[in-house]
């Protein structure tokens, strides 16, 4: 009988990978238990096990309670160590400054909301905010260097990848937003990796991750604010387009004689189905002396016209607020008819200052005019629902893309820790600051 020779042990470098592979599905999923990432992975328990055990010695990894079950043993839930990595997440809004603060897995830990006063100047607003962020960074008591990175939201229109602000489509607003490189000025600000994106794909992905969408591959997301814009969710990924600018909803036709837009068409969807769309409509009206329950609650002064007014108006029966708002919703499923034949989507959820304040749009005019310009199939097929995430979507979106960002970055630093443990027994893994390396590899793509 042969002499049995010993396995070789696999390179470092392989074992290392097939480690973060399994913490990065961890992390991107919601307490995976063993037996579902040897699934995610096609790998056997037993090295889904050992890997899961290397980890939990590095102690990056915890195991959760088990879910209640009266069906034997329960699967063990394993999660990313909440206090590995605390992050920031930005949406800086054309109403409003939300910032959250989260730890690794996406948990808000402090929150905090201004208003942006965008008319004073891109640069009074960054000083805001970069003094609104060291505040929050104080109130949370979080230890400023677990805080790892900043995610940014902002709803202009964006180079992601050169974390640029190309424009912002607003009155007043065009010149001081043009080529703005925001990330740059974020990461010399705060001297952490930064990440900029468009705020409507922000809140897709805090959707995605911690929304109504958690167990969907496909699904669209349909932001209504002062702007309109959609995210779309192809097989578990979010669609840029060739240029990354991919879910401009706000700027399809819907009217051909309709006003003239800020991209310089006439009657897209922004100009008469948008917050201030509506806004300016109902101001409008009552300028030219019609009767509404909006003229008492705004006391003669038309700048106090807002959607949760007209939304409260519209509940009391108001005839101007239903008009108004029905006519938008009339517009907005006239274009989403066209996405829904295009693009065969399960699900749609609509997020947004409109639909958070009236979320009762859904249930009368969308569906009827989906079901009238759309193809029977799809139109029954698809789901309406309304986002259940709030104004912070955006801004947990954003604190999310960059936590994906810099969890290989948490994975190097933990691992040198523990080879140093070893080789120094009387050293432990402390939690340390990791590098400042940005992942090229846009992991978000397979959340």
């Amino acid at each position: 009988m042969g002499r049995t020779h010993p396995r070789t042990p696999e390179p470092l470098e392989k074992l290392e990978q097939r480690e973060l592979t399994i913490l990065q599905l961890i992390h991107s999923g919601a307490n995976n238990s063993r037996l579902e990432l040897a699934k995610l992975a096609d790998l056997s328990p037993s090295s889904i096990t050992a890997i899961v055990q290397r980890l939990i010695k590095k102690g990056i990894v915890v195991e959760s309670e088990p879910a209640a079950s009266q069906l034997g043993r329960r699967p063990i839930p394993l999660q990313v160590r909440k206090d590995a990595a605390y992050l920031l997440g930005v949406d800086l809004g054309s109403f409003f400054l939300r910032i959250v603060i989260t730890d690794i897995n996406g948990e808000i830990v402090f929150r905090s909301q201004a208003r942006t006063d965008m008319k004073v100047g891109r640069q009074r607003v960054l000083e805001k905010t970069f003094l609104s962020i060291h505040q929050a960074i104080r109130e949370s008591n979080i230890p400023q260097k677990l805080i790892k990175g900043i995610g940014i939201g902002h709803s202009g229109v964006i180079d992601s990848e050169a974390g640029i602000v190309l424009s912002y489509p607003r009155p007043g607003q065009m010149e001081e937003w043009r080529n703005v490189p925001l990330r740059e000025i974020f990461e010399k600000e705060f001297s952490l990796p930064c990440l900029l994106e468009d705020s409507v794909r922000t809140s897709t992905v805090a959707e995605k991750c911690f929304g109504s969408a958690k167990d969907l591959s496909d699904f669209l997301y349909i932001d209504v604010g002062m702007g309109i814009g959609a995210g779309i969710f192809l097989d578990g990924k979010i669609y840029r387009g060739a240029g990354g600018r991919a879910g401009e909803f706000g700027h399809i036709t819907v009217n051909e004689d309709g006003p003239l837009c800020s991209c310089g068409n006439t009657g897209c969807l922004e100009t008469l189905a948008s917050s201030a769309a509506i806004i300016q409509a109902v101001r409008a009206a009552i300028e030219k002396g019609i009767d509404s329950k909006i003229r008492g609650l705004i006391e003669g002064d038309l700048d106090k016209v807002s959607i949760e007014l007209i939304a409260q108006a519209a509940s009391e029966d108001d005839s101007l607020a239903y008009r108004v708002l029905q006519r938008a919703a009339s517009y907005i499923g006239i274009g989403l008819a066209n996405l829904v034949n295009l693009l065969n989507p399960k699900v749609v959820i609509f997020g947004g200052a409109l639909f958070r304040e009236i979320p009762q749009l859904i249930a009368d005019p969308l569906r009827r005019i989906i079901k009238q310009r759309s193809l029977e199939k799809s139109a029954n097929e698809v789901q309406l629902l309304v986002s259940t995430l709030g104004g912070e979507a955006s801004a947990l979106g954003a604190a999310r893309m960059i936590a994906e960002r810099i969890i290989q970055d948490l994975y190097l630093h933990w691992t040198s820790q523990s080879i140093d443990a070893t080789s120094n027994p009387g050293l432990k893994p402390t939690k340390g600051r990791a590098t400042a390396r940005v992942v090229a590899e846009d992991n978000v793509a397979a959340l």
